[in-house]
């Protein structure tokens, strides 16, 4: 059986106060032999303040990532709580 792989999205907050959690997942997909492929030159999702600033962009932000993981040809995990 080919090994399951996933462009994953770890968000702003599991590269910096989130770590752990971000350590978490990727442990718990090594045990379950998932690959969890980095999505490339991510964006924030703007969770934290494009929601609040800019209707437009709290839509375009998530989106793009959606659409890197569709170049890459994979689904997308998404770890990042927001």
């Amino acid at each position: 059986m080919e090994k399951l792989k996933y462009s994953y999205y770890p968000g702003c907050s599991l590269e910096s106060t989130a770590k752990e959690y971000d350590q978490s997942v990727r442990a718990v997909a090594k045990m379950l032999d998932i690959d969890l492929v980095e999505l490339p030159d991510w964006s924030c999702c703007g969770a934290s303040s494009g929601h609040c600033t800019n209707y437009q962009l709290s839509l375009a932000l998530p989106a793009r990532n959606l659409a890197l993981a569709e170049m890459e040809g994979r689904d997308l995990a998404v770890a990042c709580a927001a």
